[in-house]
C-alpha cells in the first residue's frame, strides 16, 4: 500500500516528531522512507551583489547547512531503527510548497507524512502554511501530524 513514504522536514524537533509516524507506516507496509529537507534561496545573484555578499561565501554557507541537515537526518533515521536501504536522504534548494510536491511525484511517493507546526510568519497567516498547501494540492494522501500536547 505505502511502499514509498516521503517525509519532508525542516530538521526542527517539532517537525521531526512526525518521523516516527512515517517509521510506523514503513514497519506496517514495508518499503522505504525518503527524508527531504528543502532550503529556500535567501538571495538571488542580484541581491547578493546589492548587499555585497560573496557568491562563494553564500555557497559555502549553503554547503555547511546541507552537511548539518544530512547529519541530523542520518541520526533521525538511526533513532527510528532504519538501516541503509530502508531510507534515503534528499536535500534540495527551492520553495518548499512546490518542491515537496515535485519530489513526491518524481520519486513516485505513495504518501507524504509531515508535521503541521502552524502558521509562524505573516506570509503564512495570509497564504497558509506549507502543510495546508501540500494538503490542498497533493495528488497522493497526506498524513499531517498535529502538535502534541
Amino acid at each position: 500500500m505505502f511502499q514509498h513514504i516521503l517525509f519532508p522536514t525542516d530538521i526542527s524537533d517539532k517537525s521531526n516528531e512526525a518521523f516516527y509516524h512515517a517509521v510506523d507506516l514503513r514497519r506496517k507496509y514495508g518499503g522505504k522512507i525518503t527524508l527531504l529537507n528543502i532550503h529556500e534561496e535567501f538571495m538571488d545573484m542580484e541581491e547578493m551583489q546589492n548587499l555585497r555578499v560573496s557568491a562563494a561565501n553564500y555557497q559555502d554557507f549553503m554547503r555547511e547547512k546541507a552537511v548539518e541537515c544530512r547529519t541530523v537526518m542520518e541520526k533521525l533515521a538511526a533513532s527510528g531503527g532504519l538501516k541503509k536501504g530502508e531510507y534515503e536522504i534528499m536535500i534540495r534548494q527551492g520553495n518548499p510548497r512546490k518542491e515537496i510536491l515535485n519530489i513526491a511525484k518524481s520519486i513516485k511517493a505513495d504518501i507524504i507524512v509531515m508535521r503541521s507546526i502552524g502558521r509562524t510568519s505573516l506570509a503564512e497567516q495570509i497564504m497558509g502554511s506549507v502543510a495546508e498547501h501540500v494538503i490542498r494540492v497533493s495528488e497522493i494522501p497526506v498524513l499531517v501530524i498535529k502538535k502534541t500536547k
